[in-house]
């Protein structure tokens, strides 16, 4: 537990050291998961840790809620990251008729759909012609974050 507090206030202390220095704007945090969430320090995030639980909260939205050891790496940038959600289509990509497709992607990679609290639940894996094709038909409504190996879009489900 001692480390865990160590490493915690050397998180803190860095995030204040980069961000008086100026050249840091982004806290970057990738869980075991594969989600990733970016959360800018200009919006004075709170970071806690207790029982073995990290939260991060910038006024009182929860943006990352994770055991410690789900935490497979964080690190600080200068500029947002480029996989950061963005309303983006490529034109390897497409929504038609409830079904999230991606084309021309590499066999074998893996499109996954995450809930807004970066819980997966839905993925699809590429399949030989380069096609991934994502029913989200069966999600509930809400607000879902849609991640390929090119792609990251928020999508409303209705």
């Amino acid at each position: 537990m001692k480390t865990l507090k160590f490493l915690l206030m050397a998180l803190v202390v860095m995030i204040a050291a980069n961000a008086k220095a100026g050249n840091v704007q982004y806290l970057v945090l990738d869980l075991a998961n594969g989600t990733q969430t970016v959360v800018a320090l200009d919006d004075q995030p709170v970071i806690t840790c207790k029982g073995g639980e990290l939260k991060v909260t910038v006024g009182s939205e929860v943006k990352v809620s994770a055991s410690l050891d789900d935490v497979a790496k964080y690190s600080f940038s200068e500029n947002e990251i480029p996989s950061s959600l963005q309303p983006i289509l490529s034109e390897e990509s497409r929504i038609e008729e409830g079904h999230f497709y991606v084309a021309n992607a590499k066999k074998g990679d893996v499109v996954r759909v995450y809930s807004v609290s970066g819980r997966l639940v839905a993925s699809q894996r590429v399949d030989d012609n380069g096609i991934a094709d994502v029913d989200l038909t069966t999600l509930g409504k809400g607000l879902f974050i849609v991640k390929s190996a090119k792609t990251a879009i928020k999508i409303m489900n209705k």
